[in-house]
């Protein structure tokens, strides 16, 4: 029997915008929906939102919905709503050979590894089993071991540019070079065995 409150009503559901809106497609009720979709409705007088400003709750920095009182509202808004499938419009087709040639060369991207990570942990996905937000262990690793990876890499191109700065005139120049491009190599190889071992 669920936990009774103090007036004597049924504990509510209470989400947060986003954990509303994976809800909603989850349960079926909307094919796709985002948080900012349902603030953007909360704000539209005109749009009939059931939740009054007591039923929410803040907990922390974040406003809560009840999700008992949201679903039927979003059940009864779907009805009705698209384009309507019975009366086709034709498209006109489009004419062949006429494709777009790409212009300049392609440009490769590439995620820094740090801002991986912390994209990572400020908008974890929501995990099913541990029922909380949180990094899957196996892309933690990886994030981490690429980002280990990154470091390594940076420290071997400092010391690359220690050994162009090493004078020949200097005392022990020699010495000091190998002990450079060792450490160097060290350093690239290490990078190279954290990038392969969690990538």
């Amino acid at each position: 029997m669920p936990e009774q409150t103090p007036q004597g009503e049924e504990q509510r559901t209470m989400l947060s915008f986003t954990e509303a809106a994976e809800r909603l497609v989850a349960d079926g009720i909307a094919q796709s929906m985002t948080a900012e979709a349902l603030r953007k409705l909360a704000r539209d007088p005109a749009s009939g939102w059931p939740i009054g400003p007591d039923d929410y709750r803040v907990v922390g920095k974040t406003r809560m919905l009840p999700y008992e009182l949201l679903v039927p509202y979003m059940q009864a808004r779907r009805r009705g709503r698209g384009p309507d499938k019975t009366q086709q419009r034709s498209v006109p087709t489009k004419k062949a050979g006429r494709a777009r040639k790409p212009q300049g060369v392609p440009v490769t991207t590439t995620t820094d590894p740090r801002i991986a990570i912390l994209s990572a942990l400020n908008d974890p996905p929501y995990n099913q089993r541990a029922e909380k937000r949180c990094v899957p262990w196996d892309e933690a690793e990886k994030l981490l071991g690429a980002y280990r990876a990154a470091v390594l890499r940076e420290a071997a191109n400092r010391t690359q540019a220690k050994i162009a700065g090493v004078e020949d005139g200097d005392d022990d120049a020699v010495g000091l070079r190998c002990g450079l491009f060792i450490a160097e190599d060290l350093l690239r190889g290490m990078a190279e065995e954290s990038g392969a071992q969690d990538g």
